[in-house]
């Protein structure tokens, strides 16, 4: 059985509807592969996390592994979709785009620089979406695990948020 390393929720502020996943110090990631999936995408500069809510705070949950999950939950989540990240200076950070991690989901890449898996699970981006939210009324999981590098994956797509995204991406 996979156990956690270290698991840790906090509110993150997001503007221009993403977070982002980098090592420290890192650009941030184009929004491009993002929006093919719907929900998480990856480039050269990190990850890139679409939020329904333009501006305003979400909860995000880490959870750090240290293998591979036994199973994937997909129950009470619309979106979960994963990815591989390569971390050169093995100092993965949640942030958004100006300001720093809050300190409960600082260091992801806790073994160090190589490849790590990331696994995004979404919920709520149908509620109040290009908005601003007051209050948190999504809901992020990331779970991240060392691994070689394998091909994005989406294992579950319900949101009319990621589907109205893709739609669009698939237009340009």
């Amino acid at each position: 059985m996979t156990m956690p390393v270290r698991t840790a929720t906090a509110d993150l502020y997001v503007d221009y509807g993403h977070f982002s996943v980098t090592d420290y110090g890192a650009d941030v990631p184009g929004l491009d592969p993002a929006y093919a999936d719907g929900l998480v995408g990856v480039d050269s500069g990190g990850a890139a996390v679409l939020t329904g809510i333009a501006t305003g705070d979400v909860t995000v949950t880490l959870q750090l592994l240290d293998a591979e999950p036994d199973s994937i939950e997909l129950d009470g989540w619309d979106e979960v979709s994963e990815v591989s990240l390569d971390s050169e200076e093995g100092y993965l950070l949640v942030h958004n785009m100006m300001d720093g991690p809050p300190r409960e989901l600082d260091e992801l890449a806790y073994v160090g620089p190589g490849t790590y898996r990331v696994r995004v699970h979404a919920r709520g981006r149908d509620i109040a979406p290009r908005s601003r939210a007051d209050t948190p009324q999504e809901h992020y999981k990331i779970s991240v695990w060392p691994a070689p590098e394998t091909p994005a994956t989406a294992h579950k797509r319900t949101d009319k948020y990621g589907h109205e995204v893709r739609a669009r991406a698939t237009e340009l």
